[in-house]
């Protein structure tokens, strides 16, 4: 029988963003309603960041202009994933390549979509530290994963580390086209090693990234 896990963060006003100025916080507007539309109906508009919760980025966002989000095929953003269980790693630590070369699951493949989990943004989401104490991969585990051949890299804590602007890992991984889904919840609801990944972003034309509904199936 299969098992359906969301593994989305709700989009909401008020939800925790990125703490820098520029960063715009989401805002929803009731456009319609009964009140004052004669057909009774409820009509609503969003204005969403592109990075705000679980969401996609593509190339372009790190200077591959070619590349926007609805350029992803879906050959990439859906398909079999590999699990790689990195529980263990506190608050604010690197994960190397060492650690995916230990945790990799056999099953793995060339070609594969992999969600490296943690717990922490099922733990932390909210915490008013969130953004400053996340676990992040460094820049080997980025290499090592262009070199293993993953084609999109799931993770439920940020990309690089805490503070880095020059984005080390973001940069080789979208370099080399291997697309990055941040900021995945309910993880630990998986309970294989290998599962199918539905990581669907909307497409915006010529943008850079977009929010996602990201789920699994397991057989």
């Amino acid at each position: 029988m299969k098992k359906y896990i969301d593994l989305t963060l709700d989009l909401s006003e008020g939800m925790p963003v990125f703490p820098v100025k520029w960063y715009p916080k989401p805002k929803f507007t009731m456009v319609l309603t009964p009140d004052i539309d004669p057909s009774g109906r409820y009509a609503s508009s969003a204005l969403v960041f592109m990075h705000a919760g679980t969401h996609v980025d593509s190339p372009m966002h790190f200077g591959e202009v070619e590349r926007p989000i609805d350029t992803i095929s879906l050959e990439v953003l859906c398909g079999p994933t590999a699990i790689i269980d990195m529980y263990d790693k506190p608050n604010g630590a690197g994960i190397t390549a060492a650690d995916l070369e230990a945790r990799c699951p056999k099953s793995a493949r060339r070609g594969d979509r992999v969600i490296i989990r943690t717990g922490f943004t099922t733990k932390f989401w909210g915490h008013p530290n969130y953004f400053s104490i996340s676990p992040y991969l460094t820049k080997d585990a980025a290499e090592w994963l262009v070199e293993k051949g993953f084609c999109l890299v799931a993770i439920d804590f940020q990309t690089d580390k805490p503070g880095d602007a020059t984005f080390p890992v973001h940069n080789t991984l979208l370099r080399n086209h291997v697309i990055i889904v941040e900021y995945l919840t309910n993880v630990e609801e998986i309970s294989s090693d290998r599962v199918t990944m539905y990581a669907l972003p909307l497409r915006f034309k010529g943008l850079e990234a977009s929010p996602a509904r990201v789920i699994v199936v397991e057989e």
